[in-house]
């Protein structure tokens, strides 16, 4: 197998896709709660519509259903999902109600994922995320649980026949395990401990960035941060989108305008195409069988639950870099193929400058939360969430994206999917 090579001349990138006898790769990447509100927001502020973003670039695309099932009545559809449901649909092929992982509605029997299919035929196995590796996207390609948030022994919500969520993925046996969970590694596991069970396993353990740059071995678990990894951005007041205010006439004041910022918390984190490229050199080494990579970015929906915009777009440009990155790894490899999709939708609404209303705003017909931002190219954009006016913004039923690069023409999808219907193609690709 090929390692990551990222600046290939064209003559070579041409050489290399005459197809050959090589085992086949999937890189499935996830944009969790990435609508194309969330896309259209972040090109607007960072390329003030233009051309820029990577995505959109991509020549095969198609749009995917989101739906998910009633726990109390496995028979009925809930028209709005989570990540649990939605990796679930993508890991498996079938519908769940939200908050399992990999498991059936209502009755909770265990759904087989493609990590655990690849797994049996020999196939090596990656996961990425920058949310803790236990969340309810990786989760659901290497673990079954009735609740996403049993994902260590104590933890609450574990029932006294749960097998917590680490202690599956471990089991597993993965090559790559990439992303948050500090937390995860004192947790007990039979006479000792995870970090225990896990270098009994075979697994170096990483920690930091420059651990990760060094990091050799068969097999790999970086983590990065006691829990979610800190996002790439910040708003330069520090400040989520919030409720308007209103002058001593009832007129809402809007925000000033602001720029988006660094996050100094984020300054020593492995980024996500930093993690996926670690995670394709280590996969793609002493491979005949092929492998199976899952990466996904996790912040863009995590910062749109604080309505922290900056935080969503910043997490949005970096899952745009590792989108390309992850397509010119497989310009340089035929028998690779990309997907790369969401797991729901998210709350995000880029909507009318106040500029553009030709009457009085007050605090009774404006509710919501806003931040005004200014674009790299000078222009003012409002941007809204009004699914919840406290703390925790919701999912929104819409359509998600669906690219792929390198389907051989029968599998590419094609005009509007249902989300169950990525899996199966990826095991045909893989499997067959």
């Amino acid at each position: 197998m090929k390692k990551l090579l990222l600046a290939l001349p064209l003559l070579a990138l041409s050489a290399c896709a005459e197809v050959t006898d090589e085992p086949k790769n999937v890189i499935l990447l996830i944009g969790d709660g990435m609508g194309e509100a969330e896309i259209s927001v972040t090109r607007n502020y960072e390329f003030d519509s233009g051309p820029g973003m990577f995505l959109d670039t991509m020549e095969t695309k198609s749009s995917a259903i989101v739906i998910s099932k009633r726990n109390d009545n496995a028979e009925n559809i809930a028209f709005v999902g989570d990540s649990a449901s939605g990796g679930t649909a993508l890991a498996t092929g079938e519908l769940t109600s939200v908050r399992r992982i990999a498991t059936t509605a209502q009755y909770g029997a265990p759904i087989k994922t493609i990590a655990e299919e690849a797994k049996e035929k020999g196939i090596k196995v990656g996961l990425v995320t920058t949310a803790v590796i236990t969340d309810a996207t990786p989760a659901s390609f290497a673990s079954h649980a009735d609740d996403r948030y049993c994902m260590k022994a104590g933890d609450s919500v574990c029932t006294a026949t749960s097998v917590p969520i680490i202690d599956q993925m471990l089991a597993l046996d993965m090559e790559v395990l990439l992303g948050g969970g500090y937390q995860l590694l004192p947790a007990a596991k039979d006479q000792g401990t995870i970090r225990d069970y896990a270098l009994s396993s075979g697994y170096n353990i990483v920690t930091d960035k420059a651990g990760l740059e060094k990091a050799g071995g068969d097999k790999l678990w970086g983590i990065f941060s006691d829990y979610h990894l800190p996002r790439p951005w910040i708003a330069e007041d520090g400040k989520p989108a919030e409720k308007v205010t209103v002058d001593t006439d009832g007129q809402v004041v809007f925000p000033d305008a602001q720029r988006c910022i660094a996050n100094p918390a984020h300054k020593d984190i492995p980024s996500l195409e930093m993690m996926t490229e670690k995670a394709l050199n280590n996969l793609s080494q002493n491979n005949d069988k092929g492998f199976f990579l899952m990466v996904e970015g996790a912040s863009i929906d995590k910062a749109a639950h604080d309505a922290d915009i900056c935080g969503s777009m910043g997490s949005m440009l970096e899952f745009d870099r590792t989108a390309k990155l992850a397509v010119e790894y497989a310009k340089t490899d035929p028998n690779t193929v990309v997907i790369i999709t969401a797991d729901h939708g998210g709350s995000t609404q880029n909507i009318h400058h106040p500029y553009y209303e030709d009457y009085n705003r007050t605090a009774e017909n404006l509710p919501g939360l806003y931040e005004m931002l200014l674009t790299n190219g000078g222009n003012e954009m409002t941007v809204y969430y009004g699914t919840d006016n406290i703390d925790d913004q919701a999912h929104t039923g819409i359509n998600v994206p669906v690219y792929s690069y390198g389907l051989p023409e029968d599998l590419i999808f094609k005009a509007t999917i249902r989300q169950t219907e990525i899996k199966p193609v990826m095991a045909k690709y893989l499997f067959e």
